[in-house]
């Protein structure tokens, strides 16, 4: 019996770490560069390995013929069909060492018109892809060979502040994100220059720099920490977590610069009454959205808009009989989805819309601080953030809720089974 059981208990984990490996959809990277991204096992195959470690799936490809340039790249069948190979969510370009650095007018040139070809070919494969510029790192002593025609390169920190630049720049131009990989080298390279980042040529990064570069992609494009991460066996745990950290702090101190959106697509609604003629009407509680599809449940459907403070008004709609419906909501964040689905019972009302308000509460938006509840008294009640957190739970006194210590803003006030989107402006 005790075999039995155990033959069971077995079968039934293995089938479900089946289903667990099958829900978890793996963020596929492409990665299009030069020796800077294949040196030491390739920053491609060290961050995945680092994103694997900390239970994040990735699929990645990588293209990188040493000294390669964008340009070469923009006409490199190999590339150009790993573009084309499916819907990647990230593709990553990283342009030869020392050309973004040149004079403005110059990458403007010899640099820009190619990242734009390859950004043109990676949204018309997908619109959904997103690019990611590798910000690489300046020369350890400078662009020695290059400095008599332009002396800001002259020095590291010199060529340093044009990569940053012109990588910069060109994501903006382009519709992507940058991945500080340089900015992440400058900060630990001022913090422990007993590191030894380059290789003898002074350009070519060793495996802490390699490292960097990995550390700071998963940052990018995860938006986690890497710390605890798999780290090479050249590195000790000390350095591997001082670069994990320095990699998320120089991530996250300037989100705006590299471009990258960290904010969070939330989808939720309630009822909230419904009126003769079983017109119902919908609080929208969703947050950063660009658009929401609503399914009523009976057949139809209506798109709606954000008003002009990016919060969504009430939706009504019209059932044709009283019923159990399933009602959902999708959400739509440029090409992040979201959906929640809701059964609800739709039911007439003998009263209207203005009279059903009157008797809940009055007024809204509350300018006094108080919100009246005719009809309504020593009921419990709980006002929450728009995002969710619980800020008040009490009960109705003297039919009235109290709001006067409460900021100017939208809460979520929820009492005798319903919800309602409050509007305070003391």
């Amino acid at each position: 019996m005790n075999k039995l059981l155990l033959l069971i208990l077995t079968i039934l984990f293995f089938t479900l770490s089946l289903f667990s490996q099958e829900d978890k959809v793996p963020v596929k990277v492409l990665f299009l560069g030069n020796s800077y991204t294949y040196y030491n096992d390739g920053v491609d195959q060290v961050f995945k390995q680092i994103a694997s470690s900390l239970g994040d799936e990735v699929e990645t490809l990588s293209n990188s013929p040493g000294g390669y340039w964008l340009e070469y790249h923009s006409t490199n069948t190999t590339s150009l069909e790993y573009i084309q190979q499916q819907e990647w969510d990230y593709v990553v370009l990283q342009e030869q060492s020392q050309k973004p650095a040149f004079p403005p007018a110059q990458v403007e040139a010899e640099t820009y018109p190619y990242a734009e070809i390859l950004c043109d070919s990676i949204h018309n494969n997908s619109i959904c892809t997103t690019p990611v510029f590798f910000m690489t790192w300046g020369y350890e002593n400078g662009d020695s060979g290059n400095c008599p025609y332009y002396p800001p390169i002259c020095t590291y920190e010199g060529m340093q502040w044009r990569l940053r630049q012109s990588y910069v720049e060109m994501a903006e131009l382009n519709d992507g994100i940058v991945s500080p990989v340089g900015m992440v080298w400058k900060a630990i390279r001022e913090s422990n220059p007993e590191l030894d980042l380059y290789q003898a040529d002074e350009s070519h990064p060793t495996d802490y720099g390699t490292y960097i570069a990995a550390c700071t992609f998963y940052a990018t494009l995860f938006q986690k920490s890497p710390y605890g991460a798999y780290y090479p066996e050249e590195l000790d745990e000390t350095t591997a977590n001082l670069i994990q950290n320095t990699a998320w702090n120089v991530v996250t101190d300037s989100l705006d610069t590299w471009l990258i959106d960290t904010t969070t697509l939330r989808v939720d609604f309630e009822p909230v009454y419904t009126t003769k003629s079983v017109y119902a009407n919908f609080e929208n509680y969703t947050e950063n959205a660009d658009s929401c599809l609503w399914v009523f449940g009976d057949g139809q459907t209506e798109w709606q808009y954000p008003s002009f403070d990016d919060y969504f008004d009430i939706m009504s709609h019209e059932y044709a009989i009283e019923d159990e419906y399933e009602i959902c909501l999708k959400a739509y964040k440029g090409c992040e989805t979201k959906q929640v689905c809701k059964i609800r019972y739709i039911w007439a009302s003998e009263i209207s819309k203005t009279e059903y308000q009157e008797k809940m509460f009055y007024p809204n938006p509350i300018s006094n601080g108080i919100l009246y509840t005719p009809g309504y008294n020593n009921i419990e009640y709980e006002i929450f953030s728009i995002d969710g957190k619980l800020l008040k739970k009490s009960f109705i006194r003297n039919n009235s809720i109290n709001f006067i210590n409460f900021s100017d803003g939208y809460y979520l006030l929820k009492m005798d089974g319903k919800s309602f989107r409050i509007n305070v402006i003391n």
